[in-house]
């Protein structure tokens, strides 16, 4: 996995992937261009934000990154712990325990199931609707007739 530089100044946005686990999800950061954790820094806001940043001199150049991620209900913010080891930045972001909560991508099967849920619900108002149509025009041709 590679990191791309922007610019002159040493801007970058490194790249990362999630491993999710039974107990807890780990957000891996690649960080080859990071020897140690000096300048690193993992921050948890009040919001439920996880800021994540580094600012490191290497030769002649800066090297600096920010990356901000939501972090979901479903996790224990106050147990986030970081490691860095080997170039990567390893978060571990435990769940709540006892809380089981859906995740918030949807895949193609779960839209289906949406899609067909109000599909069904759709179709049922217009047989409704053309029940009660057909229950009214009855009702006024045989009103008409006894006239």
């Amino acid at each position: 996995m590679e990191s791309k530089l922007a610019g002159s100044e040493g801007n970058f946005e490194p790249s990362y992937e999630w491993q999710h686990e039974e107990g807890f999800d780990l957000l891996l950061v690649h960080l080859p261009e990071f020897k140690d954790k000096e300048g690193l820094k993992v921050q948890v806001s009040n919001c439920g934000v996880l800021k994540i940043s580094g600012d490191r001199q290497q030769k002649q150049t800066r090297l600096r990154f920010l990356k901000e991620i939501q972090v979901k209900k479903n996790y224990d913010k106050d147990e986030i712990k970081a490691k860095f080891e080997k170039g990567v930045l390893k978060i571990t972001l435990p769940k709540k325990v006892g809380e089981e909560y859906e995740l918030t991508t949807t895949s193609n099967k779960s839209r289906f199931k949406k899609f067909k849920k109000v599909a069904t619900g759709v179709a049922t108002i217009v047989v409704v609707v053309a029940a009660l149509s057909g229950f009214a025009y009855y009702i006024y041709r045989t009103t008409i007739i006894k006239d």
